[in-house]
């Protein structure tokens, strides 16, 4: 029986404090909650989950270090990194990013 890849799901949990860039950061977040944060994330599969009654299979992807960007050069070449992929992955030219852009 052939399965069908379904889209990926996220491990729950974060990485451990040293790879954990919003580690620390607490007080912060919560002071501007309504603020976007754009960060750098590495991340592996973690598992490949299989439902034979299903006919289906998708990956556990575990995030393996978050970092946050703060400086504004950093934070625009990493919008203009993903508007890239964004279009590269899609075809589609434009990415709504809302405020952070």
């Amino acid at each position: 029986m052939d399965l069908e890849t379904k889209p990926a799901a996220f491990k729950r949990g974060v990485p451990k404090a040293q790879l954990n860039g919003l580690f620390g950061l607490e007080e912060h977040l919560m002071a501007n909650d309504a603020d976007e944060v754009v960060c750098i994330v590495r991340y592996r599969v973690e598992d490949v989950i299989s439902k034979e009654k299903k006919g289906e299979r998708y990956p556990v992807v575990e995030t393996v270090h978050i970092e946050p960007l703060r400086d504004p050069e950093e934070i625009g070449a990493a919008l203009k990194l993903l508007r890239a992929a964004y279009s590269s992955r899609t075809g589609e030219a434009q990415l709504d990013l809302g405020e952070i852009a």
